[in-house]
């Protein structure tokens, strides 16, 4: 589960922006869009679609979790 896209948190705070990412929905493997963060001088190891990491930090306050191998939404 993650953020609708048009809901996503502000996180210029923490010198980022979003893009949108196409990744495979997790029960049934359809593509959906997810909130993807960029930070400046920062390149995710994996593109979404192909990030196979399952660990995440967590940012603003314990509300917001970010896949560390490719910057998505995975609150």
């Amino acid at each position: 589960m993650s953020y609708p896209t048009d809901q996503l948190p502000d996180i210029s705070s923490l010198g980022g922006e979003w893009t949108l990412a196409t990744v495979p929905e997790v029960a049934f493997g359809h593509p959906v869009q997810v909130g993807r963060a960029m930070f400046p001088d920062h390149e995710w190891p994996y593109e979404p679609a192909k990030c196979t990491w399952d660990q995440g930090t967590w940012y603003l306050d314990g509300t917001l979790l970010i896949c560390m191998g490719c910057g998505t939404d995975g609150t």
